[in-house]
Protein backbone atom coordinates (compact mmCIF):
# COMPACT_ATOMS: atom_id res chain seq x y z
CA UNK A 1 0.00 0.00 0.00
CA UNK A 2 1.54 3.40 -0.84
CA UNK A 3 1.60 6.94 1.59
CA UNK A 4 -1.56 8.00 -0.50
CA UNK A 5 -3.64 4.46 0.50
CA UNK A 6 -2.44 4.43 3.37
CA UNK A 7 -3.74 8.04 4.17
CA UNK A 8 -7.27 7.61 2.47
CA UNK A 9 -7.09 4.78 4.95
CA UNK A 10 -6.53 6.71 7.80
CA UNK A 11 -9.01 9.17 7.16
CA UNK A 12 -11.68 6.61 6.74
CA UNK A 13 -10.96 4.57 9.61
CA UNK A 14 -10.87 7.68 11.76
CA UNK A 15 -13.04 10.10 10.18
CA UNK A 16 -15.36 7.86 8.28
CA UNK A 17 -18.97 9.74 9.53
CA UNK A 18 -17.19 12.95 8.74
CA UNK A 19 -16.37 11.62 5.26
CA UNK A 20 -20.11 9.98 4.61
CA UNK A 21 -21.59 13.25 5.43
CA UNK A 22 -19.27 15.15 3.15
CA UNK A 23 -19.57 12.74 0.32
CA UNK A 24 -23.43 13.01 1.00
CA UNK A 25 -23.79 16.41 0.78
CA UNK A 26 -21.73 16.70 -2.63
CA UNK A 27 -23.71 14.10 -4.36
CA UNK A 28 -27.26 16.06 -3.18
CA UNK A 29 -25.95 19.32 -4.14
CA UNK A 30 -24.54 18.65 -7.62
CA UNK A 31 -24.34 22.55 -8.87
CA UNK A 32 -23.19 24.46 -6.01
CA UNK A 33 -21.76 21.75 -3.65
CA UNK A 34 -18.89 23.65 -3.21
CA UNK A 35 -20.91 26.46 -1.02
CA UNK A 36 -23.28 24.05 0.53
CA UNK A 37 -20.69 21.94 1.86
CA UNK A 38 -18.25 23.62 3.42
CA UNK A 39 -19.33 22.86 6.92
CA UNK A 40 -19.08 19.25 6.35
CA UNK A 41 -15.55 19.83 4.15
CA UNK A 42 -14.20 21.74 6.83
CA UNK A 43 -15.04 19.24 9.74
CA UNK A 44 -13.37 16.29 7.57
CA UNK A 45 -10.66 18.50 7.87
CA UNK A 46 -10.28 19.25 10.95
CA UNK A 47 -10.94 15.57 11.77
CA UNK A 48 -8.45 14.27 8.86
CA UNK A 49 -5.65 16.77 10.85
CA UNK A 50 -6.49 15.47 14.26
CA UNK A 51 -6.31 12.14 13.15
CA UNK A 52 -4.00 11.50 10.68
CA UNK A 53 -0.42 13.14 11.40
CA UNK A 54 1.07 13.11 7.87
CA UNK A 55 -1.90 15.47 6.46
CA UNK A 56 -0.98 17.97 9.65
CA UNK A 57 2.30 17.48 8.60
CA UNK A 58 2.28 18.30 4.79
CA UNK A 59 -0.20 20.92 5.96
CA UNK A 60 2.18 22.79 7.64
CA UNK A 61 5.06 22.57 5.65
CA UNK A 62 3.16 23.57 2.46
CA UNK A 63 1.31 26.26 3.73
CA UNK A 64 3.32 28.71 1.52
CA UNK A 65 1.92 26.72 -1.47
CA UNK A 66 -1.94 26.22 -0.27
CA UNK A 67 -1.82 30.12 0.18
CA UNK A 68 -0.13 30.51 -3.20
CA UNK A 69 -2.42 28.30 -4.77
CA UNK A 70 -5.59 29.25 -3.26
CA UNK A 71 -5.63 33.07 -4.00
CA UNK A 72 -4.47 32.53 -7.25
CA UNK A 73 -8.17 30.45 -7.75
CA UNK A 74 -9.95 32.70 -6.08
CA UNK A 75 -7.95 35.62 -8.13
CA UNK A 76 -9.41 33.41 -11.40
CA UNK A 77 -12.78 31.76 -11.17
CA UNK A 78 -12.95 32.07 -14.24
CA UNK A 79 -10.25 30.37 -16.15
CA UNK A 80 -8.08 28.50 -12.98
CA UNK A 81 -5.92 27.08 -15.41
CA UNK A 82 -4.04 30.03 -15.27
CA UNK A 83 -2.55 28.34 -11.58
CA UNK A 84 -0.83 25.65 -12.86
CA UNK A 85 2.38 26.97 -12.01
CA UNK A 86 1.33 27.58 -8.53
CA UNK A 87 -0.44 24.09 -8.60
CA UNK A 88 2.68 22.38 -9.81
CA UNK A 89 4.68 24.12 -6.66
CA UNK A 90 2.14 22.62 -4.36
CA UNK A 91 2.58 19.31 -5.65
CA UNK A 92 5.89 19.17 -5.53
CA UNK A 93 6.11 20.58 -1.84
CA UNK A 94 3.18 17.81 -0.83
CA UNK A 95 5.41 15.15 -2.79
CA UNK A 96 8.57 16.18 -0.63
CA UNK A 97 7.25 15.93 2.79
CA UNK A 98 4.32 13.69 2.20
CA UNK A 99 6.14 10.67 2.14
CA UNK A 100 6.31 8.61 5.06
CA UNK A 101 9.49 7.92 7.17
CA UNK A 102 9.70 4.55 8.92
CA UNK A 103 8.40 6.61 12.50
CA UNK A 104 5.60 8.64 10.68
CA UNK A 105 6.10 12.19 9.79
CA UNK A 106 8.48 14.23 12.06
CA UNK A 107 7.68 15.42 15.27
CA UNK A 108 7.44 18.83 15.95
CA UNK A 109 10.49 18.93 18.46
CA UNK A 110 12.17 17.05 15.72
CA UNK A 111 11.61 19.31 13.02
CA UNK A 112 12.94 22.17 14.77
CA UNK A 113 16.04 20.86 15.20
CA UNK A 114 19.07 22.75 13.35
CA UNK A 115 19.56 19.80 10.73
CA UNK A 116 16.36 19.49 10.28
CA UNK A 117 15.54 23.08 9.78
CA UNK A 118 18.43 22.86 7.11
CA UNK A 119 17.12 20.32 5.34
CA UNK A 120 13.21 21.62 5.16
CA UNK A 121 14.65 24.72 3.82
CA UNK A 122 17.15 23.43 0.81
CA UNK A 123 14.05 21.14 0.03
CA UNK A 124 11.78 23.91 0.07
CA UNK A 125 14.62 25.93 -1.88
CA UNK A 126 14.64 23.35 -4.65
CA UNK A 127 10.65 23.55 -4.59
CA UNK A 128 10.69 27.48 -5.54
CA UNK A 129 11.73 26.81 -9.12
CA UNK A 130 9.44 23.89 -9.38
CA UNK A 131 5.19 23.94 -8.74
CA UNK A 132 1.69 21.91 -7.87
CA UNK A 133 -1.47 21.91 -5.47
CA UNK A 134 -4.39 21.63 -3.83
CA UNK A 135 -7.38 23.81 -2.44
CA UNK A 136 -7.20 24.32 1.35
CA UNK A 137 -9.45 22.75 3.33
CA UNK A 138 -10.81 20.18 0.42
CA UNK A 139 -7.43 17.80 1.10
CA UNK A 140 -8.86 15.12 3.83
Amino acid sequence: MDVADETVALVAKHCGLQLEMYQRCVTDNPENWDMKCITQKRALAKCSEDNVPIIKHVKEMCDPFIREYDACVMQNQVDPSVCLEPLKRLFYCTEEHGKLRPGGPPRPEAASTPASTASASAAQAGVDSAAYGYRRGTSA
